[in-house]
């Protein structure tokens, strides 16, 4: 038989599907949350006057984002005890992951402060705001709103990117669908219930992404109703 539509639904209701979904979902949201703040860092201290620390953050996206990602991975898990750094394999694998995503936001991070007109950290200067205060509530949530559709694509694809996890064993969809198929030898029917479970958590991520582009959109929309509220005095 091509196919056992007994196979395929034994398992997609499986709860063994159900867990390994849930590993992809905690790890990929771990890895992003850890990155973004990972990327705006590196995107702040890639805007500093001190030269050395600009060519600091300039080697580390050269070297993350030049490298195989699962390069990276084999190194961290085989390489690292060699000199006596154990991390596991769910530190290994999230560290990493975190590390190289970072490298990628970064760059997109200083796209969006670099969108951020300079006149914006002129003016709450001259309100008397400290650096961080200037960051905090005018730049940062300003290069937030652009930042976040190209975070949420990031996001989408590394829901799909922990699959190289299974490489060092890491129980996420890939790893647990090899697992299913040495069972029941029916390769077909085991990564199609893994492909569901995928196409399932990114069509989710983008419901999520559309709540918040919108709530993001009627934030800035409430905020300029306010500015033009606001009365101008005569003779201005």
């Amino acid at each position: 038989m091509l196919w056992s539509w007994h196979v395929f639904f034994a398992q997609l209701t499986t709860l063994g599907f159900a867990r390994a979904a849930w590993a992809t979902l905690w790890s990929a949201s771990v890895v992003e949350a850890g990155a973004v703040a990972g990327g705006f860092l590196l995107a702040m201290a890639g805007r500093s006057s001190i030269a050395s620390l600009r060519r600091l953050v300039g080697v580390y996206v050269w070297v993350w984002r030049g490298t195989p990602l699962l390069v990276q991975l084999l190194v961290a898990y085989f390489g690292l005890p060699e000199v006596g750094i154990r991390l596991g394999v769910i530190g290994s694998g999230v560290l990493t992951l975190t590390l190289n995503e970072s490298a990628y936001l970064a760059v997109l991070a200083a796209a969006a402060l670099d969108a951020i007109p300079t006149g914006q950290s002129d003016a709450s200067m001259s309100l008397g705001l400290t650096g961080w205060q200037r960051f905090r509530y005018v730049i940062f949530p300003q290069a937030f709103r652009l930042f976040l559709p190209v975070f949420g694509n990031q996001y989408n694809a590394m829901l799909k990117t922990t699959s190289l996890l299974s490489i060092i064993s890491f129980s996420e969809l890939v790893e647990y669908a090899q697992v299913q198929m040495n069972v029941t030898y029916r390769p077909t029917e085991v990564f199609a219930v893994a492909a569901i479970y995928y196409l399932a958590l990114t069509l989710m991520w983008s419901g999520v992404q559309r709540f918040l582009e919108h709530r993001f959109a009627t934030v800035r929309h409430a905020n300029r109703e306010i500015v033009r509220d606001v009365p101008v005095p005569a003779g201005t």
